[in-house]
């Protein structure tokens, strides 16, 4: 899940964790830093045009129209192809939404509360109906909703009647949901839905979320929403106390201190640790994890007993990378385990003087899938 919303202005705002490095940067860049503090990518790449000292070759003027256009999927994580792949399980059947909630391009509905930074219509739902290219505009980039889509296509190709997601570092369980969704459409039989959730207050809201869009009662689907920070061991840690609808970026530590990784401000909560491996105990097949936990994975990279239990028990992955350090692990340990990489978008980041922590530079999260070509248990 992306730190920061979709929009333009929010894309090339600092970030609130990030000190002001105009002095760090290039004085042409610098120079057109708008009175709110932002950058205009537009007016800085016109500026560069209108320079006559500059000769602008084809190569350059496409350049730069790329970067003006695609300044947020400059390395989308997402092939041509994909669009006909999304295309196929858009959904256009019946939805009753109703005011307060956003609509989807897969008919999921989801309080708009959640997304507190969204313009809600005076009236009816919010209606995002186009297909996720370059992003869902909410919270989501392409490269998610084809690993989403992969794992179900992957798993009907081993023969399997049934469907098994686990979402690391939920929020809400956006992810299981509507992989449950996507899987009870495309004809399993079953349904297992695990959403890991560090925040408390969150946590109802999993089982909200699931029941807003017809997942609660039903018979073939299992719903467990636990409160608890995914980490090496089964141990007590500490995860700031932040609401979810406006912050996503929390994340756990061990040795509470005032400012956290972001060097942001922050109170602690003291917080179950819930190791892979004992969520294993109760799924020993996930079809698809869905892991983003804001820098925790560079310890879980690192930790053999996370490893063996991925490759046991993990077909399809897709992990959040919110740092260069982060993915040079996954590329070097998952790789080292045999399994493939399918798609892979870089983070986007900025080094900063209010914290020493690469993973707090993040302005745009990164992602990547895998998948695994080991046997898992049935």
């Amino acid at each position: 899940m992306s730190k920061l919303p979709f929009n333009l202005s929010h894309a090339l705002a600092p970030n609130p964790a990030i000190a002001d490095v105009s002095t760090s940067i290039d004085p042409a860049v610098a120079s057109f830093r708008t009175e709110d503090g932002t950058r205009s990518m537009k007016t800085l790449l016109n500026k560069w045009l209108s320079r006559q000292d500059i000769q602008h070759t084809d190569r350059i003027l496409n350049a730069l129209s790329a970067r003006q256009q695609l300044t947020n999927d400059f390395f989308g994580g997402w092939n041509p192809e994909d669009i006909e792949h999304l295309q196929r399980y858009r959904y256009d059947g019946p939805v009753n939404a109703s005011s307060g909630e956003i609509l989807d391009w897969l008919g999921i509905r989801t309080d708009i509360r959640l997304h507190a930074w969204l313009p809600a219509p005076t009236s009816g739902p919010l209606v995002i109906g186009d297909l996720p290219i370059p992003d869902d505009r909410v919270h989501a980039e392409t490269i998610e909703y084809i690993a989403l889509i992969c794992s179900l296509e992957r798993a009907h190709q081993q023969g399997r009647n049934s469907f098994a997601v686990m979402e690391l570092g939920a929020s809400y369980g956006p992810w299981a949901i509507a992989s449950g969704l996507l899987a009870l459409r495309n004809g399993f039989d079953y349904v297992s839905l695990t959403a890991v959730e560090a925040n408390e207050a969150s946590v109802p809201m999993i089982t909200e979320h699931a029941r807003r869009n017809g997942l609660l009662d039903v018979s073939n689907v299992e719903l467990n929403a636990i409160h608890g920070a995914v980490h090496v061991r089964d141990e007590t840690v500490y995860f700031p106390k932040v609401d979810t609808n406006h912050d996503n970026g929390a994340q756990l530590t061990l040795t509470p201190t005032a400012l956290d990784y972001r060097g942001l401000t922050v109170q602690y909560n003291k917080v179950p640790g819930i190791s892979l491996a004992k969520l294993c105990e109760r799924t020993p097949r996930i079809d698809f994890l869905h892991m983003d936990l804001q820098g925790a994975e560079e310890a879980l990279l690192q930790d053999e007993s996370f490893l063996q239990h991925l490759n046991d028990h993990v077909g399809t992955l897709f992990i959040a990378t919110q740092s260069r350090l982060i993915e040079g692990l996954a590329l070097k340990k998952l790789s080292a385990l045999g399994w493939t990489l399918y798609r892979e978008r870089p983070t986007t980041y900025q080094q900063n003087d209010r914290t020493a922590d690469v993973n707090g530079w993040t302005l745009r999260d990164g992602g990547q899938i895998w998948f695994n070509h080991h046997p898992i248990p049935a």
